[in-house]
């Protein structure tokens, strides 16, 4: 403990120096922290689990409380009201619980929610322009390539490879891997990540990307992301076996395309086009290449036992309708539900809890049991907030890679709404940063400098939000 007291002071002093590289460590970590934990260091499981928080507690402090003089000349206009009655209902309701017994386990509920909405804040200022924002999300979407080829060793593999392995955890060690059905010897992918379930965000998320890049982008880098990542995240798709991740992707991919024919997205010429194309090398590319994925996942959608009802909304009805027997109004206290709350009770010699929370395997459901009816339904209706501004930012954005980035993020707030996103932090730290991009609009200048003094790159334009462009370059 001691070591690592002294490791978190170094790492969030070095995130202080700079805190835009901390936060692009953070999201890198987001995409690794699995791998680490599974066969770098597994005996450090839970420390790793914590490692892109003590980089985002660096940034954190540089940015709102000594922030330099290009971040005091902006001003983000958010509902701040709306989102500071949120956390003060989060933790009347949900912190202040004598059923969690610890005060320590109270703060970590709290961390589960809301640890990484201030990133959100600070994604609109993290990059300078258009082309700085072009440029580093295509090199973030490459992370595809090694990520996704891992994935295709891992399907290949088999259940038993040591490649196949989840992270540990104090609730009895490593879980037994999962398959697409019984006696078909083909493991179910998870990538760098910890679980199936970050894994399933990451090749949303990066589909995402990839097909709004290829909306805006020329020249030769569309060739990487038509023919390796849009190919290699459809396979991984269907190699974890999950349906939502499958359903996910046509959904994005139908709405991104139907918009783009009859409205231009992007700045690039033949958007539609290219659109179209990328459609059909993924296409291909699954039945050339992963025939046997394409195959194992329609073992595991003819033999899972439930329906498409059940999952868009029965199962979500029955964990409310559950819950709601449970508790009235105030819950079994924030996160004591998640799988972490026990380590840390073991570790630090804490009483067990009073009163168990129920497991309902649906986040709403497990959110109302923890929460309380007061603090859940505020819960939800900021979740719905971001999902309001995600298409705010969409509407009223003029033909750019940011028009199509809010609409491929306001999809991936839709499909998220009722998956895992607390009890994911994978899908938690990525719902804020998306979120955040959707807050460009929302910037307002403070200080005007005179035209004379400003270089021709200062008036680069991001997003035309309204009626006034907006700079980027700050400072």
């Amino acid at each position: 403990m001691m070591l690592g007291a002294f490791g978190t002071v170094i790492i969030v002093f070095l995130s202080m120096m700079n805190w835009r590289r901390a936060v692009h460590a953070a999201l890198i970590v987001a995409l690794l922290e699995g791998a680490i934990r599974k066969w770098v260091f597994p005996q450090g499981s839970e420390l790793v689990y914590f490692f892109k928080d003590i980089i985002l507690l660096g940034a954190y402090l540089k940015f709102y409380m000594f922030p330099d003089p290009d971040i005091r000349a902006w001003r983000l206009r958010i509902p701040g009201t709306f989102i500071a009655c949120v956390c003060i209902t989060l933790t009347v309701f949900g912190a202040v619980n004598l059923n969690i017994g610890s005060v320590i386990l109270a703060l970590y509920g709290l961390k589960i929610y809301l640890w990484y909405v201030p990133l959100a804040f600070m994604m609109p200022l993290l990059f300078r322009d258009e082309q700085q924002m072009t440029v580093l999300l295509f090199r973030y979407s490459l992370f595809a390539i090694p990520i996704g080829l891992l994935g295709v060793a891992q399907f290949f593999a088999g259940p038993d490879s040591p490649i196949n392995t989840y992270a540990s955890s104090d609730l009895g060690g490593v879980k037994e891997v999962a398959t697409f059905g019984v006696g078909y010897g083909r493991a179910r992918i998870t990538g760098t990540f910890s679980y199936i379930g970050g894994h399933n965000v990451f090749v949303l998320v990066f589909f995402i990307i990839s097909i709004c890049l290829l909306t805006a982008m020329e020249g030769k880098r569309r060739l990487v992301l038509l023919f390796a990542n849009l190919p290699l995240l459809l396979a991984n798709a269907l190699m974890t076996g999950s349906r939502m991740a499958v359903f996910s992707l046509l959904v994005v991919g139908l709405l991104i395309g139907m918009t783009s024919a009859v409205s231009r997205l992007g700045k690039s010429k033949n958007s539609f086009f290219y659109l179209i194309m990328g459609f059909a090398v993924a296409s291909a590319g699954v039945g050339v290449f992963f025939k046997k994925a394409f195959d194992a996942f329609e073992v595991r959608r003819k033999t899972a036992g439930d329906t498409v009802q059940g999952r868009a909304y029965l199962h979500h009805f029955a964990a409310i309708e559950a819950a709601a027997k449970e508790v009235d109004l105030m819950g079994f206290g924030i996160g004591t539900s998640h799988p972490a709350a026990l380590g840390i009770r073991r570790a630090l010699k804490i009483a067990p809890i009073k009163k168990e929370c129920p497991y309902y395997d649906n986040e709403i459901g497990q959110c109302l049991a923890e929460l309380g009816w007061p603090a859940f339904i505020m819960w939800y209706a900021f979740r719905l907030l971001m999902l309001v501004q995600c298409w705010g930012a969409f509407s009223r954005s003029p033909p750019s890679i940011f028009r199509s980035l809010a609409l491929g993020f306001f999809c991936y707030h839709l499909l998220q709404l009722t998956n895992q996103m607390v009890l994911n932090h994978t899908a938690n730290v990525f719902l804020c940063a998306t979120w955040g991009f959707c807050l460009i609009p929302r910037l307002e200048n403070l200080v005007r400098r005179p035209r004379h003094l400003q270089a021709p790159q200062h008036r680069q334009r991001l997003v035309r939000g309204g009626r006034q462009q907006q700079p980027v370059l700050r400072g």
